[in-house]
């Protein structure tokens, strides 16, 4: 190859050309970082949040506390209570229940300085001392809480099936913040707003204003996909002005008169449903009807048409005691109670005040009835006084249905200046009571802990240790809550469809009689066993198709991976 002289020229001009790539390269670094720095959206400083023994990355277990179940065999739904803090407890319900929550209600602290929230900033702090409430005037206090929300509303939103949604009720400290986080988290196409007309006619004495009352909250609506997700209609009392009545002596019983035309002016001629109708006097009554003429003639025979005492009357529809409309939701809830008549509601069902500013059951009911269906999982991570429980109970006897609550709460909490342990001594007797009227059943299980290392570090100990705890953690996720069988080597778990069985030992000296007993269950199982992979071949149980074979420890480890990388 022929060897090229360079010129001083040449090389002066590569240098140049070498500084102009350099720049250019520069440039686009910098451009890039401006966008990302001045792109729209909510900007806060990150606080990392410090929990009670340090223990945000290790390996979370559902424990069971068998003594404070109830079981009933009525044939309706067992409810899981869940003790502990709500960002460990969701962290298992990833493993368990990912995909599978249907409508998420929560009534998160508002931050306005006393409602009580409480943040352990672990930058800080090098012991955890019990974390203290944020002040109103705190320079980090919004920056707490959305770190705070930020952190769970993550972990919620992998929870939700693709129909999910979640309502969070707010006002305005931080409904501004708390809007653009949803957008972050679900997509602006994913998040919509509600308001909550929380004062009416019992708000008793008013307090001192110099500007205007606020008499509403928010309800910020968050979608899996709001494509998939479509509210229901509900019925409600037709609301009348006219009384009850009966001037005909119809046997059904009093009735009210109910519009079943326009006016005379609001008819359109060539609209749907224009046509004349001729009374028993013989008066011809043209205009636009709200039923087509051949409805109307089925309604004349019925006698649900009244014409008057004289026969000449506007043609009206009877409406009898009791008769419902169909109704289409709308964004302003009016008339579904009060701040004062929730305080009332819980007074009067536990014998004394035991809880601050709980919501209304029939506001939660309402949200329920228009976006679940008969047989959802209904979730609650800030379960406080346990009223999405009642909710949920209380419309599943309205409408036969069998939905199934899961309340998670803490247990440390000062109400009326008294320390009570929140799900022991509030929400759990709360549920209790319900069940008592309504039927049902309920698991109650608290958070822990099992391991040495975190969970990114988990040694082999760490996964023995985790398998050999993870029964309850299962009997969840397979909604199989009454153990049946436990020895040294595996539990049995049942409920009217399907087993759960559990090898949790690494050793397999058991292992025949386990399938043994396996293979003589009458019903179908989902079987859990120890393995060192993610996945693993039984050849035991490859002809039985009644039998599907899953593996631990690995799994739930997998998913707690994801959601360390998370956050």
């Amino acid at each position: 190859m022929k060897n090229i002289k360079r010129t001083p020229e040449d090389n002066k001009t590569a240098q140049l050309e070498n500084e102009v790539a350099r720049l250019n390269k520069k440039i686009t670094k910098y451009e890039a970082i401006e966008l990302k720095q001045n792109r729209f959206g909510l900007v806060w400083l990150d606080v990392p949040e410090a929990f009670e023994d340090d223990v945000e990355n290790k390996l979370p277990i559902l424990e069971e506390v068998p003594k404070l179940a109830i079981n009933n065999k009525d044939g309706k739904p067992t409810h899981l209570l869940i003790e502990g803090d709500n960002y460990h407890a969701l962290t298992c319900l990833n493993y368990t229940h990912k995909g599978k929550v249907d409508v998420i209600y929560i009534d998160p602290p508002y931050n306005t300085g006393s409602d009580g929230f409480k943040y352990k900033d672990k930058r800080i702090l090098k012991e955890y001392p019990d974390g203290t409430e944020v002040p109103v005037d705190h320079p980090l206090r919004h920056s707490y809480w959305l770190s705070f929300m930020k952190k769970r509303l993550d972990l919620v939103k992998d929870l939700l099936s693709e129909r999910g949604l979640i309502f969070i009720t707010i006002d305005d400290n931080e409904m501004a913040q708390l809007k653009l986080l949803c957008d972050s988290i679900f997509g602006e196409n994913n998040v919509e707003v509600m308001i909550w007309h929380k004062v009416g006619d019992d708000s008793g004495r008013l307090k001192i204003t110099y500007r205007f009352r606020r008499e509403h909250e928010y309800i910020l609506v968050c979608y899996k996909q709001k494509e998939k997700t479509f509210f229901k209609k509900f019925l409600t009392d037709r609301n009348y002005k006219n009384e009850y009545t009966n001037p005909d002596n119809d046997p059904r019983g009093a009735y009210k008169q109910g519009i079943i035309s326009n006016s005379d002016i609001k008819s359109n001629p060539k609209g749907k449903n224009y046509y004349s109708i001729t009374t028993p006097s013989g008066r011809v009554v043209m205009r636009q009807w709200r039923v087509n003429k051949e409805e109307f003639r089925k309604l004349d025979k019925d006698n649900r048409i009244y014409y008057g005492k004289a026969g000449d009357s506007i043609p009206s529809l009877k409406v009898f005691v009791g008769e419902q409309k169909e109704t289409t939701p709308t964004s302003i809830l009016a008339e579904l109670g009060t701040a004062k008549s929730a305080g009332i509601e819980l007074e009067e069902l536990m014998g004394s005040k035991i809880f601050n500013y709980p919501k209304p059951v029939s506001l939660i009911k309402h949200l329920l009835k228009i976006s679940s269906e008969k047989d959802d999982i209904v979730l609650d991570f800030f379960a406080g006084s346990g009223t999405t429980g009642q909710a949920v109970s209380e419309l599943n006897n309205e409408d036969k249905g069998a939905r199934q609550f899961i309340l998670i709460t803490n247990n440390d909490e000062v109400v009326n200046g008294k320390k009570h342990k929140i799900m022991a001594d509030i929400c759990s007797p709360r549920i209790k009571k319900v069940i008592k009227m309504d039927g049902g059943s309920t698991k109650y299980f608290k958070t822990a802990f099992v391991g040495k290392n975190n969970i990114l570090k988990a040694d082999d100990s760490d996964k023995i240790e985790l398998a050999h705890n993870a029964g309850g953690m299962l009997a969840i996720a397979e909604n199989t809550f009454d153990q049946v069988e436990q020895n040294n080597y595996w539990q049995v778990f049942e409920s009217p469809k399907q087993y759960t069985a559990v090898y949790f030992r690494e050793e397999f000296s058991k292992f025949d009689d386990f399938v043994e007993k396996v293979k003589k269950l009458k019903k179908p199982a989902v079987v859990y066993i120890f393995s060192w992979e993610k996945e693993f071949e039984f050849n035991e149980f490859e002809d039985d198709k009644n039998i599907k074979v899953k593996t631990i420890p690995q799994p739930i480890l997998e998913i707690y991976k994801q959601i360390y990388n998370l956050v």
